[in-house]
């Protein structure tokens, strides 16, 4: 599992009250699928990761809408039990049983004094000039058309996310309906003789590294076994916490000395392996 940085601008339509950086972390291996970017002073998180959706679901009265990222007007829309999108005409518009796009017709908008109620003539459908901000912020959706004078829909947001509240990289703990725990970044131990070890991006032979921890001989050693000046022997770091001792040991009639080290989850970096990322390709012609 493993994020690779991706600079430049990511470029998807204009949303509302929302704008992604210009970089962002995406996920391969065990991680394909996931991306992971900052989002400074936003309701939904500073440092967030999601999977495969780039910006927040809506609800129309409970019923999901997943964002789409082609253009209308403008901005993105929002697909499912129908379509939200935004209009020139008026504002956002939610209706079903028309294409995203469409350009509602409304007429004929009268008072009826006896029944003390609006009725309208043309499409069914429901517009409002703002979408929610936030989990949490409900937004009305005015009826409109042959419905005018109706009850009012509620529109809603959410994001299935995982946030992290330490900083741009360690462990991102689910939101909404999201599961499980992730991880951004290398985890970076601290050992009792305040040495630090960085585990590694990949595994070799089906292993990590962490800096001069390795799996040696059927063991997990600091230093290598059988060194004239001893060597250490324990278990593999845990990035979820705790705390692993490495007992100190030397060939026998060694005269070496040396004290245990008890490694300790410390925070998690970076790291420093670097590799091609293609943004994208695009046919020349002559």
């Amino acid at each position: 599992m493993s994020f690779s940085y991706v600079p430049g601008e990511f470029r998807i339509p204009k949303i509302p009250n929302f704008d992604l950086p210009d970089g962002v972390w995406v996920g391969s291996g065990t991680d394909s699928g996931y991306f992971a970017f900052r989002l400074p002073y936003s309701y939904w998180g500073d440092n967030i990761m999601v999977r495969n959706d780039l910006c927040f679901s809506l609800k129309v009265n409970g019923s999901t809408l997943n964002p789409v990222y082609t253009p209308i007007n403008g901005y993105m829309h929002w697909s499912g039990g129908g379509h939200l999108y935004y209009t020139q005409t008026y504002g956002w518009v939610y209706m079903t049983g028309m294409f995203p796009g469409y350009e509602p017709l409304e007429e004929n908008i009268k008072y009826d004094r006896d029944k003390g109620v609006y009725t309208g003539e043309g499409d069914a459908f429901y517009t409002c000039w703002g979408l929610p901000s936030y989990e949490g912020d409900e937004v009305e959706l005015r009826a409109r058309g042959s419905l005018y004078g109706k009850e009012p829909k509620t529109l809603t947001a959410s994001w299935n996310r995982w946030i992290c509240e330490t900083g741009e990289f360690g462990r991102y703990e689910p939101q909404g309906s999201a599961t499980g725990t992730r991880y951004l970044g290398l985890p970076r131990f601290r050992g009792s003789n305040n040495e630090y070890f960085v585990r590694s991006l990949e595994k070799t032979n089906g292993r990590f590294t962490y800096g001069r921890i390795r799996y040696q001989g059927g063991k997990w050693v600091i230093g290598s076994i059988g060194a004239d000046s001893g060597w250490h022997e324990g278990d593999e770091p845990d990035r979820d916490g705790g705390s692993v001792s490495f007992r100190f040991c030397k060939n026998e009639g060694s005269e070496a000395k040396g004290s245990d080290i008890t490694v300790t989850l410390q925070d998690f970096v970076k790291g420093d392996e670097t590799g091609k990322a293609y943004l994208g390709e695009v046919a020349i012609w002559r």
